[in-house]
C-alpha cells in the first residue's frame, strides 16, 4: 500500500489490554484494573503483519498496560523485529520493582527487539506506582543503552516536586549519556469532558497569543491504533476511545473477504478531509477558527492538552455546526495554507495592543 504524500511517517500502535494495574483519575485511555477488554495474541501478530505490508515501519505497545501481557508483548517484539520494524513500549514500569527485575526486564525487552521505551510518573501514577520503580526503570534502560523517554504530569501544584525529581534523574546516568539517550517530556494531565478546566502554570492555555503557533497534530492519521477492544482509530490521543467518528476499523470483526483491515481502516481515514485538516492545521486554531464564526464559543485559557481541544470539536454541537455550515473554507485552508494563520497573527496583535492600553500612561512612557 503506497504512504499519502501529505504524511509523512506513519506508526502502528497496539494495544494488547485496557488493563491497568493503576486507576488513574481522567485516564487517556480509560484503563483500569477492572477493564478486561483484550486482543488476542493472534490478532496482535496479524496487525503486525498488516501494518508491514501496507508500509509503516514502527510499532508502539501501549494500553493499558502491555507489561501486564508479558510473555505476548515479548512474542510480539519478536516478531516485529524479525521484519524489520522499530519498536517502543509505553509503560508504567510497574514491572520494576528493583534494580535486579529492572535490568532483567530491560534486557529481555532489549532482545526480544525492542527500540526505545516510554515512562510515564507524576501525582496520578504514583498513587498506584512508587517512583522508585520508575527510577529503577530508567537506570537500567539507560544502562543498557536505550532511547529512554520520561512523561511527567504537567500541573499548576504537583504534589510529585519536579526539581527534585530532575535531581533523581540526573543521578542515575553519566551526563553524556543523559544527552543522548534520556528525553524529560512535561505533558499537561488533561481531564476528558471539554468542559472541564483543569489548572496549569502560567503560559499553558492555548489563547489568541499563542495560537498562531500552534501546529497540525502529528498524531492523526500518523498512528493507527488497534485498540483493547480490537477497534482501530487513526489517532492515539487521549480520549479516542469516546469517539465514534474515530472507530473506523476493526482488527477482530474482519469484513468477509478483507485481507487487511489496517490497510482497508488506513483507506477510510485518508478520504476523511477533515482529518487532514486536523493533521495540517491542528485542534487549537480549529476551536478558535470557530469561535470566529460564533463568538459564542468560549475557548481562550481552557486547553492546555491539544487532545481536549479535539474532544471539544467532536462532542460541542456548536462547533460541529460551525464546521459543517464553513467546511468549504477549512478545507480551502487545508489545501492552500496560510488564512487561519494571518487570522491568528491578527488576534496576537491585538491582544497586544489591548495589554498595552491597559497600561497607565507612565507605564508607556
Amino acid at each position: 500500500m503506497k504512504q499519502h504524500d501529505l504524511i509523512a511517517h506513519r506508526n502502528l500502535t497496539l494495544m494488547l489490554t485496557y488493563r491497568c494495574n493503576a486507576q488513574c483519575a481522567e485516564c487517556g485511555s480509560l484503563s483500569s484494573p477492572h477493564d478486561k477488554n483484550a486482543i488476542t495474541l493472534e490478532t496482535g501478530i496479524a496487525s503486525i503483519d498488516w501494518a508491514k505490508e501496507c508500509g509503516l515501519d514502527q510499532v508502539v505497545f501501549t494500553g493499558g498496560e502491555p507489561t501486564l501481557r508479558w510473555d505476548d508483548l515479548v512474542k510480539c517484539l519478536r516478531h516485529a523485529s524479525g521484519l524489520n520494524m522499530r519498536a517502543r513500549i509505553v509503560s508504567n514500569a510497574q514491572w520494576a520493582t528493583s534494580r535486579e527485575a529492572a535490568e532483567k526486564g530491560v534486557r529481555e525487552l532489549i532482545d526480544a527487539g525492542l527500540n526505545e521505551i516510554n515512562f510515564s510518573t507524576g501525582d496520578e501514577h504514583v498513587r498506584f506506582i512508587p517512583l522508585e520503580h520508575i527510577l529503577f526503570a530508567i537506570e537500567a534502560s539507560l544502562k543498557a543503552d536505550l532511547t529512554t523517554v520520561l512523561m511527567f504530569e504537567l500541573r499548576a501544584k504537583p504534589r510529585v516536586d519536579e526539581k527534585d525529581l530532575m535531581a533523581r534523574l540526573e543521578a542515575l546516568a553519566p551526563k553524556e549519556v543523559m544527552e543522548k539517550r534520556f528525553i524529560f517530556i512535561r505533558s499537561p494531565w488533561m481531564p476528558l469532558r471539554p468542559d472541564n478546566i483543569a489548572e496549569y502554570p502560567d503560559g499553558i492555555y492555548a489563547n489568541k497569543n499563542n495560537v498562531a503557533q500552534r501546529t497540525g497534530c502529528d498524531s492523526v492519521l500518523s498512528n493507527y491504533v488497534v485498540q483493547g477492544t480490537g477497534k482501530i482509530a487513526p489517532c492515539c490521543g487521549l480520549g479516542m476511545r469516546t469517539v465514534a467518528e474515530l472507530q473506523i476499523g476493526d482488527a477482530v470483526k474482519i469484513a468477509p473477504g478483507d485481507t487487511n483491515p489496517l490497510a482497508t481502516a488506513i483507506t477510510e481515514a485518508e478520504s476523511d478531509l477533515f482529518l487532514y485538516a486536523l493533521h495540517k492545521i491542528g485542534p487549537e486554531k480549529i476551536v478558535a477558527w470557530a469561535a470566529q464564526k460564533d463568538p459564542s464559543i468560549q475557548w481562550e485559557n481552557m486547553y492546555a492538552h491539544r487532545c481536549q481541544a479535539c474532544m471539544r470539536i467532536y462532542r460541542d454541537l456548536k462547533v460541529k455546526q460551525v464546521i459543517i455550515d464553513n467546511i468549504q473554507e477549512l478545507m480551502a485552508e487545508m489545501v492552500y495554507g496560510g488564512m487561519v494563520l494571518k487570522q491568528f497573527e491578527r488576534l496576537a496583535e491585538e491582544a497586544i495592543g489591548e495589554k498595552s492600553l491597559e497600561k497607565s500612561p507612565a507605564e508607556l512612557r
